[in-house]
């Protein structure tokens, strides 16, 4: 029994880490960023803004943490700043652990 118990925990935490990635995303623009969200650049939605009722400061990092496999590495990103400024960033191949900075070049 304590086999088949082990057993299931090591399982579950492979599977667990198998599809965890994170990555983080840095406003390196002198704007505060409203709203941030990212996709794995398969899906046609957006989901949710990561920030909820916070702002990203000019200079500060999110973590962004996905369960998705760790193959997926292809990522949208969507940014809408104080200004209603839109930062777009289309099919950023983006691996685990990588600093993503958000500048003026990328806004629309």
């Amino acid at each position: 029994m304590k086999k088949l118990i082990l057993a299931l925990v090591l399982v579950g935490i492979i599977a667990t880490s198998a599809f965890a990635n994170s990555f983080f995303i840095r406003n390196s623009t002198g704007s505060t960023f409203f709203f941030i969200y990212v996709s794995d650049n398969r899906s046609s939605d957006w989901g949710d803004d990561l920030l909820g009722n916070q702002v990203l400061s000019p200079g500060e990092i999110l973590r962004v943490e996905a369960l998705i496999p760790m193959n997926s590495t292809t990522w949208d990103i969507r940014i809408i700043d104080d200004d209603g400024d839109t930062y777009t960033l289309m099919q950023r191949r983006i691996t685990e652990g990588r600093t993503v900075a958000i500048t003026y070049n990328d806004l629309d």
